[in-house]
């Protein structure tokens, strides 16, 4: 299943990112389009969709205009970009009453493959925002390929840094009968919600090394039966979410409450009461997440 935030409709040819006159010549063409972004959020129009601009008009709300990011084509073939408008407001609000929108509310009001766009635009400007000096000797990072790789500008270093993406393995842990789900609530994590648990992949690690780590580190147990379901990409900022089912070897939890500060085990009635009752003391994750949507398959809605 397509899940948000996945399913990107833009496509960028092989080697196309390494040729900036390319590059140059789809800015300029009459149908490209640029996705302005404040804060890393997109601009949205009154009725929510993405707020797309021409280049002409980059020039007048944009800081710099030199510095927007290549997405790719779009399936009529139009060039895409994004571009950080700067830290101002001023010429925005003289050329448009669009607003800019928090990625998760977009997300959840699009519901469909343009979410993948705003995750692509997000995670790419946040990066090069984190990373404006270079790792390895601390001189200033330029911009190139079309914003998918960062130089550094000193020529004795010269180290090249490419977007990171950080995996995440999530798992729905089911009793050895399958009549009960493993749920639980990390510190830090908004008050009610419960999800499947969930925990950053290791170097070393296999996906069925993480989650049996994740899972003996949070609660104690010991797992089997691992399997994939789905994943998804989570630009806060840049996460790839694996989705897996697997079944613990026993019921018996030892809840470690430095990681988590909540866990407990949850029956199919218990779980489709608290879909039911979103005032209640415990509630779903938002729509948007992987967490949700495994929520609800293994309670056989998907």
């Amino acid at each position: 299943m397509a899940l948000p935030f996945s399913g990107n409709p833009l496509f960028c040819p092989d080697g196309l990112r390494e040729d900036e006159i390319k590059l140059h010549r789809l800015k300029i063409r009459e149908d490209a389009l640029f996705l302005p972004c404040f804060k890393f959020d997109p601009a949205t129009t009154e009725s929510g969709d993405l707020f797309w601009i021409s280049w002409k008009v980059v020039h007048s709300v944009a800081t710099d205009p030199n510095r927007a990011i290549f997405l790719g084509h779009a399936p009529d073939g139009s060039p895409r970009f994004t571009i950080d408008i700067g830290n101002s407001l001023e010429a925005w609000n003289n050329f448009t009453s669009n607003l800019f929108q928090n990625i998760r509310s977009v997300a959840a009001y699009l519901a469909d493959n343009r979410t993948a766009i705003v995750a692509q635009a997000h995670s790419i400007l946040k990066w090069i925002a984190n990373h404006l000096f270079c790792s390895r000797c601390g001189s200033n990072n330029a911009v190139s390929l079309g914003g998918y790789r960062l130089d550094c500008t000193n020529p004795t270093c010269g180290a090249l840094t490419f977007p990171r993406i950080d995996p995440v393995v999530i798992i729905m842990i089911t009793s050895r009968d399958n009549n009960k789900c493993l749920l639980g609530r990390s510190h830090g994590y908004p008050d009610k919600i419960i999800s499947p648990l969930a925990g950053f992949m290791e170097p070393g690690e296999s996906i069925e090394d993480a989650i049996n780590r994740e899972i003996r580190e949070e609660v104690g147990l010991s797992c089997t039966d691992i399997r994939f379901w789905g994943n998804q990409p989570w630009p806060f900022p840049s996460n790839l979410m694996l989705g897996c089912f697997a079944t613990a070897e026993q019921d018996r939890l030892t809840v470690n409450e430095d990681e988590l500060a909540f866990a407990d085990w949850f029956t199919r009635k218990q779980l489709e009461e608290i879909l039911r009752n979103p005032d209640g003391d415990k509630i779903f994750p938002q729509s948007i997440s992987i967490s949700y949507h495994m929520m609800r398959a293994w309670l056989g809605d998907e």
